[in-house]
């Protein structure tokens, strides 16, 4: 009855208990097993056993953490099929299907396959009332949370590299000499290539955390009328970031004050924000930007100081690279936020602050909510074990 799923079984508590102390039989074959990823929906698989069957049952489902997604696996079945046994468990993204009693060879997975999503049909409404008690949730890509790690790691370059090398060219009287001062050139060149792609990509990012930020929070803690009114929550959030950050506690829930012009962690924000679009347009400002003063006599240049011509070109280049300047925006940025979530009600900050960390989070759209439906690992079983889409077999 293997291959007649209409046929199959629920096990009585003590048949269960049977399986688990059942004896092997000699000569018999112990059983097959087969992981499916393709072939066989976890979705569909669930709710036509639970169709048939109502709610798992199994051993697995009884040992797994309650209340919690948090699962090698999340739910598993036992079932009859004649003289056989089979056991059905749902991973996080395939199914894998024990078969005791039988050896399975490719051929009979492929009509174990058919005959299973053949017998969809037959219990078609049985499945759509099982649909119908789930929740359906959209995993929505968390772009705050992404931004936020990837300025972390160009901070942590800086941060490492925030101390200035030492620009003293050495003595070169020697073979030795020469070579010392070569690789002390080659290691500040090295240095210089990290310090400019991070410092630069570290200041372009900064004020792009700061308005995905306040924009999470406006997400997260909106009013009912901006999530009744899509074309009104869309006119908010594309006004300017000053007049978003001082109507939160006019358009969300959960601000016990607004934020306050006057505070320092404000006005430092507020810089930061003013300074994007002189970099973002990558604006030239002699005044501003001028790293050094040469004069000329006609084509003969005349600099004020002596130096070493390639060390002092490296030297002009950590001005460019404001890495003090850099990491005071960055930290500025992240004082700012911490102002703003002091506002919010503790729940709720606590909350946010949970959705910070995570790079995806669950919406769910019918009860326009979102939540973490994962925890922030994944897990999975790394067996020898047999795939269907690793079978040289035509499973049409």
């Amino acid at each position: 009855m293997i291959f007649e799923p209409e046929h199959w079984e629920k096990p009585s508590p003590s048949e269960m208990l049977d399986f688990m102390d059942r004896p092997k039989t000699p000569g018999k074959p112990s059983g097959s097993m087969l992981v499916f990823r393709k072939q066989l929906s976890p979705l569909s698989v669930y709710k036509y056993l639970g169709a048939r069957f109502g709610q798992p049952y199994g051993f697995q489902t009884m040992a797994k953490k309650p209340h919690d997604s948090d699962n090698l696996f999340h739910w598993d079945y036992l079932l009859k099929a004649g003289d056989a046994w089979l056991h059905i468990q749902g991973g996080n993204r395939d199914v894998h299907v024990a078969i005791f009693g039988k050896s399975m060879s490719s051929k009979n997975w492929v009509k174990f396959a058919r005959a299973l999503k053949g017998d969809f049909g037959r219990c078609g409404c049985g499945m759509a009332s099982v649909g119908a008690t789930l929740e359906k949730w959209s995993i929505v890509s968390n772009r705050f949370a992404l931004i936020a790690d990837t300025c972390a790691g160009f901070h942590e370059v800086l941060t490492d590299e925030q101390d200035p090398p030492d620009f003293t060219p050495g003595k070169r009287r020697s073979a030795a000499g020469i070579k010392r001062y070569n690789r002390h050139v080659e290691k500040i060149g090295k240095r210089a290539d990290r310090v400019f792609s991070a410092s630069l990509s570290l200041d372009l990012i900064t004020p792009v955390l700061a308005e995905a930020f306040i924009n999470l929070v406006i997400f997260m803690g909106r009013k009912d009328e901006l999530k009744r009114n899509p074309r009104q929550y869309d006119h908010y959030i594309r006004q300017p970031i000053d007049t978003r950050v001082f109507d939160l506690h006019l358009k969300c829930n959960y601000f016990i004050a607004g934020v306050d012009p006057d505070c320092d962690e404000y006005k430092a924000f507020k810089r930061v924000m003013d300074r994007r679009n002189h970099n973002l347009h990558g604006n030239i400002d002699p005044g501003k930007d001028a790293i050094e003063t040469v004069y000329f006599d006609k084509f003969t240049p005349l600099y004020e100081r002596g130096a070493d011509p390639i060390l002092e070109l490296f030297r002009n280049k950590e001005a460019v690279f404001d890495v003090a300047g850099v990491l005071a925006r960055y930290h500025d940025v992240h004082t700012f936020l911490r102002y703003v979530l002091s506002l919010l009600e503790e729940k709720p900050r606590a909350e946010i602050e949970l959705m910070m960390e995570e790079s995806t989070f669950g919406y769910d759209i019918s009860h326009e909510r979102a939540g973490r439906l994962f925890p922030s690992h994944e897990v999975m079983m790394v067996m020898p074990l047999k795939y269907d889409d690793e079978l040289n077999i035509d499973w049409r």
